[in-house]
């Protein structure tokens, strides 16, 4: 069947498209490439960002999703504990006579154990577990013939423990056999096969969970909705339990990592819109150095809008390409951060393993392309000021004017409102909207500076003017290249406002979470069952041990205090039992009457992360479900906490030990009279610690209060290690786009160079004209630079406090004057070496050179 004209004509159309991208585009690109090369890396370093964060944190959600559907199968509702004591057994037999529609009802024991001093996944069950999931059914030993009595005493290992069949060890003190190592690669999801399986009574001692277990499985009959099953298995439980998704712990993941994800991710975005400004850089002097090529184009009939679309699909192609090389290096730097990621889940300890969500790849591809494109089109309005008339002027000035009037004023107008929409948008956007504050800011912010055009070149000039001699020269230079400076000076300040606007974001972040832990330090000593880093969370102490130290010379006083991982609903929440007398953040925090209500059992004290999760505020009474039944308390005051999974929350250790069955500490604070010796306090109290052990035969450790805030906040600053190396690898690809710049930018400029040496300029001044133009460059670019970055600052501020609900306190910075000087550096060293090369090439061919 012949072709229609209207579909010859689009394929005629398209192949010389093609023609002219491969023939001028890409060939001119080819001639150019350090140009090229260098905001290349910049987007391959923006698509690898993208891909490391979205791999890394992905990696969580993927690990604790895919543990998850091994553990729950077919089951689609849950009954989880509310707290770590766990949901009581005889709430088993209560399911299954009084929910008809169940075809199962399996209870489940995880945890985590220590076996030849690593971290070991704990399951156990019985023998309903088999109608959960294959994976469990191998887990259990299922089809191997085991004597029964022996479950007693036996377990199950998985192939990665290094246990072998037949051998004894003790287990959370308790002395059990392996009847049988698990060597199924189907069981590798359940923590890479580093698990143990016991049967549920020798399970539940194992964990020390008495006559509880961690959480129960429904498994529906068939053709039963799960909302029917959830609202029959919720009647039964009435509080006493969460009722739950069996996913639900995928969010607890996402949120407990949403710190760190999130600020990554604004990093990873500022450094996008870097990459799309450079690329229109690069445009903008691809379309100046082309101005003749273009004029001859256009002479011989091209259209302007072909010669657009030309270019739109020149960065189309850099886009793409940046985007592809980017994906392994994300990958690489994603696989680095997993394994800087915990490994604790929960109660349970999981091996986190890289995976990279489906959508990662198109996505950082797709935002290089758009970057790329979206920065072309400006930079591609250009075109529309080449006449044909300039193919017939040899040596025509490519950049002498600059950009039209009209469009500098609506930029600065179009930058500004840009600007104070990024502002509101950081007060006003809730979660993880608020990141795209910092991208509206970026690009108004550049969007202003492109509007200031004129006053920014005449800056340059005057600066240059100070330089005498060579400056003035270097000044006229500058004036009959105002676009070339803008670029240059606009390098130059991009790279300062990121060293200055997220480092001082990241420190501002990191001090105000430590700030927010006020009140750690006061007790001289703590007596734990956790160590310094780690939230104390149990298990419960032995009594004795406050005894003894009460009496230990020097003690003034020992105050108890708990603290307790809960479910709140699908929220998972730190809550801390409060005695009389304790030094904790939320005592110093909270209002003197409130904390006095909550210590007499009359309230509860809210982080204002917890408070926002649960939608609550002051005043309002907040429905508690516990182990006991519903109870409701009034929120006495929120406080600004350290962000810890879903949030933190008080009550007085009477409602914990009453609500929850946590009678007892996790945690003694151990206050000593004035001139005791601390080191041997310390020492004596560890020997008391050490004879009275934790559950399972669980050290207790004892450290100082100086300790305790120490590794808080090196907990705190490690989170914040990936961010922080995102943020130097994004400032090391401004400082090599700057220093790409200065050096095209004397290169560019060898004729008028070679015409100065053959009017008698010596080398030396040559050097120092370039010299005195850097300099200028230099001194306003820091200028812009500052005031972008002060700008960056703030509003990073504003949107880390929104993602984190801390209150980031706005503090400069002032180690940042490094990123001024060390860019003002980068400027004399990018036009050293064009300088002296300058100085030293050959007169004659400087002058023919085009």
């Amino acid at each position: 069947m012949p072709r229609s004209p209207a579909r010859l004509s689009f394929f005629a159309g398209a192949r010389a498209a093609l023609t002219r991208v491969r023939v001028l585009n890409l060939r001119e690109l080819a001639g150019h490439r350090l140009r090229v090369i260098t905001s290349l890396i910049v987007v391959v370093v923006s698509s690898g960002l993208l891909i490391a964060v979205l791999g890394a944190y992905g990696s969580m959600s993927e690990t604790v999703r895919q543990f998850n559907a091994a553990i729950s199968g077919n089951a689609t509702v849950e009954v989880a504990a509310i707290a770590d004591t766990g949901v009581d057994d005889d709430l088993i037999g209560e399911l299954r006579e009084k929910v008809t529609d169940a075809k199962a009802v399996v209870p489940l024991v995880r945890g985590t154990v220590m076996i030849d001093g690593r971290q070991t996944t704990l399951l156990g069950s019985d023998a309903r577990v088999a109608s959960l999931s294959p994976k469990l059914r191998a887990a259990m030993g299922s089809g191997r013939s085991i004597d029964l009595n022996a479950l007693d005493d036996g377990i199950f290992a998985g192939r990665a423990t290094g246990l072998h069949k037949d051998q004894r060890l003790s287990i959370s003190g308790v002395d059990v056999r392996v009847l049988d190592v698990i060597d199924d690669s189907g069981t590798d999801v359940l923590n890479g096969g580093r698990f143990v399986f016991a049967y549920l009574g020798l399970a539940q001692r194992l964990a020390g969970l008495g006559g509880a277990v961690d959480s129960i499985m429904i498994v529906p009959k068939p053709g039963v909705s799960d909302a029917a099953l959830r609202t029959q298995v919720a009647g039964v439980v009435d509080g006493r339990a969460s009722v739950v998704n069996p996913d639900f712990r995928v969010k607890q993941a996402e949120v407990a990592s949403s710190v760190t994800r999130d600020s990554t991710l604004l990093v990873s975005l500022v450094s996008l819109i870097i990459a799309g400004f450079l690329v229109f850089n690069t445009m903008n002097m691809a379309v100046a150095s082309r101005r003749q090529s273009l004029a001859m184009i256009r002479a011989l009939g091209a259209r302007r809008r072909h010669l657009v679309g030309d270019l739109l699909a020149e960065s189309a192609v850099f886009g793409l390409a940046g985007g592809l090389l980017g994906v392994p290096v994300g990958v690489l730097a994603g696989r680095w951060a997993v394994g800087r990621l915990p490994n604790a889940v929960g109660s349970t300890t999981l091996q986190v393993a890289y995976h990279l969500p489906w959508y990662a790849a198109p996505l950082a591809v797709a935002a290089c392309v758009v970057a790329c494109i979206g920065a072309t089109a400006l930079a591609a309005r250009s075109v529309f000021a080449v006449d044909p008339v300039e193919a017939m002027v040899p040596g025509a000035a490519a950049d002498a004017e600059p950009p039209n009037r009209r469009l500098l004023i609506g930029a600065v107008a179009a930058g500004t409102a840009t600007v104070i929409g990024a502002f509101v948008m950081a007060r006003t956007a809730q979660g993880q909207i608020a990141l795209l504050a910092g991208v509206v800011y970026a690009i108004g912010g550049i969007v202003v500076c492109f509007g200031l055009t004129v006053p920014m070149v005449r800056g340059v000039v005057a600066v240059s003017r100070w330089f005498r001699g060579p400056g003035r020269l270097a000044a006229v230079n500058s004036e009959r290249a105002p676009r070339r400076v803008w670029a240059t000076v606009m390098t130059v300040g991009v790279a300062i406002a990121v060293g200055i606007g997220i480092s001082g974001a990241l420190s501002n972040m990191v001090g105000s979470i430590s700030n927010s832990l006020a009140g750690l330090s006061d007790p001289d000593i703590y007596v734990s069952s956790r160590a310094a880093n780690d939230v104390p969370v149990g298990p419960i102490l032995n009594p004795e041990i406050a005894e003894q130290v009460a009496r230990v010379p020097g003690v003034d006083r020992v105050v108890g205090g708990q603290w307790a991982t809960v479910n709140l609903g699908d929220a998972r929440a730190l809550l801390q039992g409060l005695e009389p007398g304790s030094a904790a953040p939320f005592i110093r925090k909270a209002s003197p009457e409130a904390v006095r209500q909550t210590l007499d059992g009359e309230g509860i004290l809210l982080s204002r992360v917890l408070a926002r999760t649960l939608d609550v505020k002051v005043g309002d009474t907040l429905r508690l479900a516990t182990p006991t039944g519903y109870h409701e308390l009034v929120v006495r005051d929120t406080v600004n906490y350290v962000t810890i999974d879903s949030g933190t929350g008080a009550i007085s250790s009477t409602l914990m030990a009453e609500w929850f069955g946590r009678p007892g500490s996790t945690y003694l604070q151990v206050f000593l009279k004035p001139d005791t010796d601390v080191a041997q306090a310390k020492a004596r109290i560890g020997e008391i610690a050490a004879k009275y052990p934790g559950a399972g035969d669980r050290p207790v450790y004892v450290y100082t209060g100086a300790q305790a805030l120490a590794a808080t906040q090196r907990s705190v600053q490690q989170a914040g290690a990936f961010t922080v190396a995102i943020q130097w690898i994004v400032a090391g690809a401004a400082a090599i786009a700057l220093l790409n710049t200065l050096l095209l930018s004397v290169l560019e400029r060898r004729r008028e160079l070679g015409v100065l040496r053959a009017m008698g300029a010596s080398r030396r001044f040559v050097t120092r004209m370039v010299l005195a133009e850097a300099g200028s460059v230099a001194v306003v670019g820091a200028l812009i630079g500052v005031v972008l970055g002060t700008g960056l600052h703030v509003i990073a501020d504003k949107i880390l406090a929104e993602t984190t609900s801390i209150d980031i306190i706005y503090r400069p910075l002032w180690s940042s004057a490094g990123y001024v000087a060390t860019a003002a550096a980068l400027c004399l060293l990018g036009a050293i070496v064009p300088a002296a090369r300058a100085a030293r090439m050959n007169i004659s061919e400087s002058i023919l050179s085009e």
